[in-house]
């Protein structure tokens, strides 16, 4: 592909180049033609106005109220959210009592809808603070104060607000809105804490070289866990974050992304209980930035091993624990669930046959609730490194309390297949293992053979 993209290499310098002949016509032809195959290819010729309905069918208004689909816009935002911490059963909050909402991003419209957010008109979105007073009506009280800037640093609010006054920072002193955060928590029952990332920090050209809460909202969280306050944090961010000191802190972490329009109603369904939390976590949350790469198919590795003095020649880090903080697959729910040992119909596999793995899931809590069901592979000895569990099935139920279901994942050869040295794509002969649980790291282990 000839294309220029994001730069101004082609319109400034093509046309000189193209008058003093250092590039020719027909070496212009051919860079354009590529790229009207790729345009061909893909059957961009076959219909330009395919998508195009007479100028009739344009909506007068294409902000309507009536176009946004709040009704599946929330319910979307509300299977997103993952719960990743509930200290003693914190969440759900009870609609009555004193709440505290603080944060940056508590009140925040442009924030909530996320960036690449489109055509999207942000005072059209719920904030979750207008979600929460939403929910409770007259039940309860809630406090509100800011607490803290996205970030103190000038730099970053200079770049997040290069276009747009994307992020509107508050004149007074970190002390002062921390301590309006403080009064108000110390007046509550539990507080709410909305922090994390503004849309800006987390989209194109927007890499961080530090991955943790920006340290004005630290210092904030810092301050309200020293009321003693139970403290419900709840994330928005585009990126896995290094929290560990975040889930030292906080009774309960709820993951909610950039939930969109509907995103403040949407987080008030989880805090409140009326919608039980079943999200999973796409990716794995490292504990701190020197751990990235971290993800769940990572490949064994060939350390020496000393059999006298075994913890000392490893691939672990000696600072910090190996594995991710969450890992990937993870989530919680308001109520739990056990996985029984994994069945197999057969410890051998032919190559034309098929293996089925099973476990029963039990509802071992109080309500009813749904979560995700994950089956991993892993081939032990093949003729180049295999990842340590591949996903490669997942099925999500939901249970009453007490209730039972089996879950049983048929396995053939696709599932065993990988791209070899010879570029051939194929499965090879030997042990294989099987993991079943809830997320990537919680699991049940069985294991077959493929002959």
């Amino acid at each position: 592909m000839d294309m220029s993209m994001a730069d101004e290499y082609y319109s400034k310098y093509l046309p000189g180049l193209i008058k003093s002949g250092k590039v020719t016509m027909a070496e212009l032809d051919d860079a354009t033609r590529h790229v009207l195959n790729v345009k061909y290819d893909m059957g961009l010729f076959n219909d330009p106005y395919s998508h195009l309905g007479p100028k009739e069918s344009d909506p007068a208004d294409t902000n309507a109220e009536s176009r946004l689909h709040r009704k599946e816009a929330r319910e979307v935002a509300r299977e997103s959210v993952v719960l990743l911490k509930n200290r003693l059963e914190t969440l759900p909050l009870k609609k009555s009592g004193t709440i505290a909402v603080v944060g940056p991003l508590a009140d925040s419209q442009r924030d909530v809808m996320g960036s690449w957010s489109a055509a999207g008109v942000a005072n059209q979105s719920v904030t979750v603070l207008a979600g929460i007073q939403n929910a409770v009506g007259d039940g309860a009280k809630i406090l509100y104060a800011k607490g803290a800037n996205i970030t103190n640093d000038k730099d970053i609010v200079d770049f997040l607000n290069l276009y747009e006054e994307a992020v509107k920072i508050d004149p007074r002193s970190p002390q002062a809105m921390i301590d309006e955060a403080v009064q108000a928590a110390k007046q509550a029952d539990v507080v709410v804490a909305v922090v994390g990332e503004s849309q800006g920090m987390a989209h194109e050209a927007s890499s961080r070289t530090n991955i943790t809460i920006p340290q004005s909202q630290r210092d904030l969280i810092t301050a309200l866990k020293a009321t003693g306050k139970p403290l419900v944090l709840v994330l928005m961010n585009g990126r896995p974050l290094a929290l560990v000191k975040e889930d030292q802190q906080a009774d309960a972490i709820l993951e909610t992304w950039f939930a969109g329009t509907e995103g403040g109603n949407a987080i008030a369904d989880v805090l409140f209980g009326d919608y039980n939390p079943s999200g999973k976590l796409p990716i794995s949350f490292p504990r701190s930035v020197g751990q990235i790469p971290v993800y769940y198919s990572h490949l064994n590795t060939g350390r020496p091993y000393n059999p006298e003095k075994p913890n000392k020649y490893t691939s672990r880090y000696f600072d910090e624990a190996n594995g991710p903080l969450y890992p990937f697959g993870y989530g919680l729910s308001y109520t739990t669930f056990t996985v029984s040992d994994v069945t197999l119909s057969s410890p051998t596999m032919q190559r034309d046959g098929k293996v089925t793995a099973s476990v029963e899931v039990t509802n071992t809590g109080k309500r009813e609730g749904a979560t995700v069901i994950q089956m991993y592979l892993q081939d032990v000895t093949a003729s180049m490194s295999r990842p340590v569990k591949q996903l490669k099935g997942f099925e999500k139920i939901t249970l009453k309390p007490g209730e039972r279901k089996t879950v049983s994942f048929p396995i053939d050869i696709e599932a065993l297949k990988f791209w070899n040295q010879q570029m051939k794509y194929d499965a090879e002969p030997g042990k294989f293992n099987v993991f079943i649980g809830v997320d990537s790291a919680r699991v049940k282990q069985g294991s077959f053979e493929l002959l």
